[in-house]
Formats: C-alpha cells, structure tokens, sequence
C-alpha cells in the first residue's frame, strides 16, 4: 500500500514538468517567424546607424530678443536744423524720437554659434553716414539696417572663429545705450567702429588672459574703399575677479583708393575696477597716429586756409581720455557719470575746418531708474565746450553744447 501511494505522488508531480518539456522541445523545434518591416522602418534604421544622433541633439536653441530706446533730448543751444553735430546718439533735438530698436535672433551651442539682427533709428542714420553709396550691391541703404549678421565656429576649447558683420572691438562703451552706465556715447566711441566686416579669432591664453585676432574691410565700413585690409587685436587680462585691464588696437588704411595712403595706427587702453558690488570705476586712455601722404597741412589763418610745409613729423596725432563712475545707491536707482577730453587738432579723425581743430572737453551724468532688467529709465545731462566755436547754436555756432536727455528703453 505504502509502495502504491509513493508511485502515485511521483506520477501526480512528473506529469506536469515532462509536458512542459514536451512544449519546450515542440516550441524550440519550429523555425522563427520574420519580423516584415515597412519601407519607412528600414529607411529610418538606416539613417540612425548613418547618422547616430539624438532627435535632442537636432533642435537648434534660438533665442529671440527685443530692444527700442526712445528719447527726448532738450538741447539748450537749440539748433535751427533740430540736428547735432559729432555724435551718433539722441541727434534729433526738442523732439521725441527712436534712438535704437532692433530685432535679433541668436544661437549659440559647445559647436557652433550666430547672431543675426536688424536695426532702425536715428542713431543708425548718424553711425552709417561714412559707408560708401555708390556700390552697386553693397552701398549705405543695403547694409546700415543689418546690426550684426555673423556665423562662427568652435576650432577648440575656448578657440571660435567667426565672420560678418560684428561689433567692433575698440573702446569701453556698448552700441546698445541699456549697457552702459551714461546714456550717450564719448566722442572716443562715437570716432572708433561700432560694427567692422570681416572675421575675428578668440580664445584663452590663460584663466586669466583672453584674446582676439581681427581681419577687417576697414575702419567701421562694409563696403570698403580701398583695396586694403585692415586688423587689429585685443589683449585682456583679468588678474583679480573684480580688476580688469584691455588693450585694442586697429592698423590699416583708411583713405580712398584714388588719394595716396594713410595707415592708421590706433590704440585702446582701458582699466575697469569693482571694489565691491554697487560700485564701478572705469578710465580709457587712447592715441593714434596716422602717416602723412604729404608733409604740406592745411592752415586756417585770419586771412583764410593756407598750405604749409613741415618738416618736423611725419604723422598726425590724436589722444583721448575718459573716465567712468557707476553708484547703485538704492537697488533700483544708479547715477553714472563721465569725464572726457578729445584732442585732434591736426583733425586726423574728426574733421571741423577750424583753426585748433577738435579739442573738446565734457562732463555727462545719467541718473537711471533700474526696477527691472528689461527696464531702463533714464535722466541725462550734458556739457561739452569746445576751443573753437563748432556746436549748432539757433542760426550760427557756439564752444558750448548742452543738452538735457529723458530716455526709456526695453530689452527683451
């Protein structure tokens, strides 16, 4: 009896176990079905081990951005033709106009990067007055409209290439007012290129020293009138986190095909330093020098313009300096402030067909109201005063030039 109930168990628990197998044995014996992939499938497959991407990695990062400035300029010398004279900014006066607004679409990823951007207003009309129009396909109305529109390139670690249209590398104050601590420019802004055409090269030597490599058409022009190239470069070292200093330079010839050559050499020097959060100081020393292409000057005399030979130097000279305070002295208002001094009386850069040529002095304070990054309210005074008499005044000229400047701007 004990023997039967055994074998009945071992009966009751095989039975399953020896049909599984069978299962196991039938299923591993018959032959695979196919999987049939549709055209469409196989052609994706194939991209995919052509180009193993990630659908992440094929979305361009764009970014769009927005910016109007509007002002008021109140000029006291109050000129006939409602224009100013040696300046880009707020030109229009006693009246409400734009100053900048532009439109701009940028990219930038561990590879590649651009920025284009379109551009209106007054301040506009004023920068572009020395592009050339007579070109055909290249000419003042093609281009001043276009504020940048260039592609680069990463070639290494901290190493890009770009080329086009670009800002240009010289001087302490930006082409867009929201960037800078007072509202107008300094003639040493407004008399170096705000925008050059060409290719720049940038990187890092160090941590703390950077670099830039410029090829250009020319001194702020893209239709160039010459058949020369011009260059420059930008050294920047940063030895503390608060203390910077900059040097820039430009070379290269700026006169006209059909007159005899004149190499430019300008140089840049700028110190900026931040001893603590709501307080920035900032200076800029310039000189340039151009060669003569002939020793004979021109002279303004009581008598009128006359030609005189020297022969004591074979270059004109042009030095300039400025110095900066920003004071954010509640966290919604700041004052600015700027000192100046332009020297060009040989009219090397700014010409006035005056006897002492240009040789201006000026004090501008902004006062801005700052509640939000996007937001900027701003009050501005003005005073330039010239050695000879060069400032529009009513129906005639005047040394004196002094302004008063509501501003409001919006960057998005």
């Amino acid at each position: 009896m004990s023997r039967f109930i055994f074998l009945l168990c071992v009966y009751s628990f095989s039975g399953p176990l020896f049909s599984q197998d069978l299962k196991t044995q039938e299923t591993s014996g018959k032959p695979k079905e196919k999987t049939v992939l549709s055209k469409e499938e196989e052609d994706g497959h194939k991209n995919e081990e052509l180009n193993p991407k990630k659908k992440e990695d094929l979305v361009i990062p764009i970014q769009f951005g927005f910016f109007v400035d509007g002002y008021y300029n109140a000029s006291l010398n109050r000129p006939a033709s409602k224009e100013l004279l040696y300046t880009t900014q707020a030109t229009r006066t006693n009246e409400y106009n734009i100053n900048l607004a532009y439109l701009d679409a940028k990219v930038e990823t561990d590879k590649y990067r651009g920025r284009f951007a379109v551009q209106f207003g007054t301040s506009v009309v004023a920068n572009y007055s020395g592009e050339g129009t007579t070109g055909k396909t290249s000419n003042e109305s093609s281009i001043r409209n276009m504020q940048e529109a260039y592609g680069g390139v990463r070639l290494g670690k901290s190493t890009w290439l770009d080329a086009g249209i670009y800002f240009g590398h010289l001087g302490y104050e930006s082409w867009i007012s929201h960037e800078n601590f007072v509202y107008t420019r300094a003639f040493s802004l407004d008399y170096v290129p705000y925008y050059v055409s060409g290719a720049r090269l940038s990187g890092k030597i160090s941590d703390k020293v950077s670099y830039q490599l410029h090829l250009n058409n020319g001194y702020q022009v893209v239709t160039d009138n010459n058949k020369d190239i011009s260059g420059g470069f930008r050294l920047e070292w940063n030895p503390l986190g608060n203390l910077m200093f900059r040097w820039n330079t430009f070379i290269g010839n700026e006169q006209p095909t059909t007159t005899p050559k004149e190499t430019r050499y300008y140089n840049n020097f700028i110190a900026e330093w931040k001893p603590f959060q709501r307080l920035t100081l900032a200076s800029s020393f310039d000189v340039a020098y151009q060669e003569r292409a002939s020793r004979e000057d021109l002279v303004y005399t009581p008598e009128g313009p006359i030609y005189l030979r020297r022969d004591g130097t074979a270059f004109r000279q042009t030095y300039v300096g400025n110095l900066w305070l920003a004071y954010r002295f509640l966290p919604d208002w700041r004052i600015g402030m700027r000192l100046e001094r332009y020297l060009d009386r040989d009219q090397m850069i700014i010409v006035t067909n005056t006897k002492d040529g240009f040789q201006t002095s000026g004090a501008t304070a902004t006062l801005d109201y700052h509640p939000d990054p996007a937001i900027l309210v701003r009050f501005t005074y003005q005073y330039r005063r010239s050695m000879d008499s060069i400032y529009p005044h009513e129906n005639n000229t005047s040394k004196l030039d002094r302004m008063f400047i509501f501003s409001l701007s919006l960057k998005i």
